[in-house]
Parts: structure tokens; C-alpha cells; sequence
């Protein structure tokens, strides 16, 4: 075998070896990018499970029932009795007010 013909074969092997190390670390590149996917895809799906738990939550800690027993029982307040109100109309408001 010639010097040229040993030279070709060698840079042959060389770009060989050199595509096959790009080919394992693209290799290894994506499924290290597919486990971090995944790993954030759960993420997500537990994240979103946890919005619908305090969606509910919020929802019943702000029912009107639920709102009406605490400020009678844990404030003591009560509904103003009716000769306790006093209806205003638009002429008094502006005597008020000035």
C-alpha cells in the first residue's frame, strides 16, 4: 500500500471515530433532554393537580355559608336590626358630604 493510499485510509478512520464520538454524545445529549422532559412533565401534572386542590380549597373556604358562621361566631357580628338602618337619598348624601 502506497504513502497517499495509508494516508486516505488513516484520515478515513479519523473521520470515522470522530462521527461515531458525535453520534454517542448527540445520543447521550437526548436522553439526557428526554429525562428532564419528562421529569418537567410530571412537574407540570403535579403542579396542575395541586391548582385544582386549592381552586377547591379556595372555593370552599369562601362560601357564603362558611363566611356568614365565622362572623357570627369567631367576630359576634350580627345583621343591623331594622331601626338601626337609615335609608339615605341622594340629597342627604350631598348634605354629607359637603
Amino acid at each position: 500500500m502506497s504513502w497517499p493510499a495509508r494516508l486516505l485510509t488513516l484520515g478515513l478512520l479519523v473521520a470515522v471515530l470522530v462521527s461515531a464520538f458525535g453520534v454517542i454524545q448527540v445520543t447521550y445529549q437526548t436522553r439526557v433532554q428526554f429525562a428532564q422532559l419528562e421529569s418537567l412533565r410530571l412537574e407540570g401534572q403535579r403542579l396542575e393537580e395541586e391548582w385544582g386542590r386549592l381552586l377547591l380549597e379556595e372555593s370552599a373556604f369562601s362560601s357564603p355559608a362558611r363566611v356568614e358562621r365565622l362572623v357570627r361566631e369567631e367576630l359576634g357580628m350580627s345583621e343591623p336590626e331594622p331601626e338601626q338602618m337609615r335609608w339615605l337619598n341622594r340629597s342627604e348624601r350631598q348634605i354629607q358630604t359637603d
